[in-house]
């Protein structure tokens, strides 16, 4: 096989290596501070060594794998502190991020929105039964609401850095009573006032019910995990 060959599908498998390990993650499948061994990951997703180390080291930059010299990899731990750090950090870059969209997003932004807080909308009142995969599923599309809505802002490390503030969080919410069950009305009405504000190019209104927004997610999962709540 050429050189390059070997290259194309080493990039392939790290690839899907590294988007497979993080979805395990995310979803809670591989725990916070589950040990990562590399030949337990090779056996278990079929990967190679090369790149599943590859996949790894792009976890840890992302902050959903932790590493020590020696040690190997496992999954990053939770921890009150830390969600406290997230939902902190959270309430600055989000909040900026969405001033900045609603500021600068055009009428293609205002579409993004409306589009995905209709189909979340859309999968929230068609559900029928809450199965894990609904489950996840219903998170992917509250996480493409959440980026949507920041879409239109014009800094593109700041719209990166939310993501991953985001998927850090959601270790959390799959943690929670989110899990079980849709919390339909309250964080669909939550939503409702976003968009609104959003669209009618209020950037204190709209801030203002994000940092609300993202402030009743963190004493839900404080409450949950850890029996105590923001205080």
């Amino acid at each position: 096989m050429a050189g390059s060959d070997i290259k194309e599908r080493a990039s392939s498998d790290i690839e899907k290596a590294y988007w497979l390990l993080r979805q395990e993650i995310l979803a809670g499948r591989l725990a916070p501070g589950e040990k990562l061994r590399i030949d337990y990951l090779k056996s278990t997703y079929g990967y190679g060594a090369s790149g599943i180390r590859e996949a790894l080291s792009r976890l840890l930059s992302d902050g959903l794998v932790a590493s020590e010299a020696q040690r190997g990899f496992w999954v990053a731990p939770v921890s009150l502190e830390d969600l406290r750090d997230l939902t902190a950090t959270r309430k600055v870059i989000e909040v900026e991020a969405l001033r900045q969209a609603i500021l600068c997003g055009d009428v293609a932004w205002e579409a993004r929105v409306v589009a995905a807080q209709y189909r979340l909308e859309r999968f929230e009142t068609s559900l029928v039964q809450e199965t894990a995969d609904s489950i996840i599923a219903w998170e992917t599309a509250n996480r493409d609401f959440h980026l949507a809505m920041i879409s239109g802002c014009p800094m593109r490390r700041l719209v990166r850095f939310t993501e991953h503030l985001y998927d850090q969080v959601m270790r959390y919410r799959h943690r929670t009573t989110l899990r079980r069950s849709f919390p339909r009305h309250g964080l669909s009405s939550d939503h409702l006032k976003i968009v609104q504000y959003s669209l009618q190019r209020d950037s204190n209104a709209a801030c203002a019910a994000l940092i609300d927004h993202i402030e009743s997610i963190a004493r839900q999962a404080e409450k949950s995990i850890f029996g105590t709540q923001v205080g």
